[in-house]
């Protein structure tokens, strides 16, 4: 009877829902670590295209007078305040005139189980050639930023696509996925 319990633990069928089932635990891991990703940037995959009326930053703000550093200084004006977006929970991004900021991710469901029902990262940003460039220099818990941060990177490098009073709208590196953040209403309205 031993040698049976002992052939069972070699036989196939079982080695290979063994392997399926860490096949699966891989799978979910890797989910994760993606939504992890797009928490991080900061962004979300909101893809649209921009609605008619609506003038991309660049055209809007450089005209043949007027040099990219200047344009670069208009959108960097229009930037600063308080963004926020609804995707894969609810996400706060406060760009300071002084070029810090500090993003706040509020998770909920089983994403709050896994890491933390609050995300902070402390970062610093700035406008380059029509570009939001931001890195993050810390946050909390910190452990679990961390962790992020060493798997998915602490900076991104991305194209604005529209800046108004009212919406940000940034493009991945991907150059297909749109990221866009509406204007928090002010406190106290």
């Amino acid at each position: 009877m031993q040698q049976h319990a002992g052939n069972r633990q070699n036989d196939p069928t079982r080695r290979s829902l063994r392997g399926r089932a860490a096949g699966w635990r891989m799978t979910v891991l890797a989910l994760l670590l993606g939504t992890l990703f797009w928490i991080a940037r900061g962004s979300s995959s909101r893809n649209g295209l921009v609605p008619s009326g609506s003038v991309p930053s660049s055209a809007a703000v450089e005209s043949p007078a007027t040099g990219p550093s200047s344009a670069d200084d208009r959108l960097r004006a229009l930037a600063v305040g308080t963004w926020q977006d609804e995707y894969r929970g609810k996400r706060t991004l406060e760009l300071r005139a002084d070029g810090s900021g500090r993003m706040v991710v509020e998770l909920s469901g089983w994403t709050a189980t896994l890491f933390a029902d609050r995300l902070e990262f402390d970062l610093v940003w700035s406008v380059e050639g029509g570009r939001m460039r931001k890195q993050t220099i810390g946050g909390r818990p910190e452990e679990r930023v961390r962790m992020i941060l060493d798997m998915m990177g602490d900076r991104v490098d991305e194209p604005i696509l529209e800046l108004t009073a009212d919406r940000l709208l940034l493009l991945d590196a991907d150059g297909k996925t749109r990221y866009d953040w509406r204007r928090a209403p002010k406190s106290g309205s």
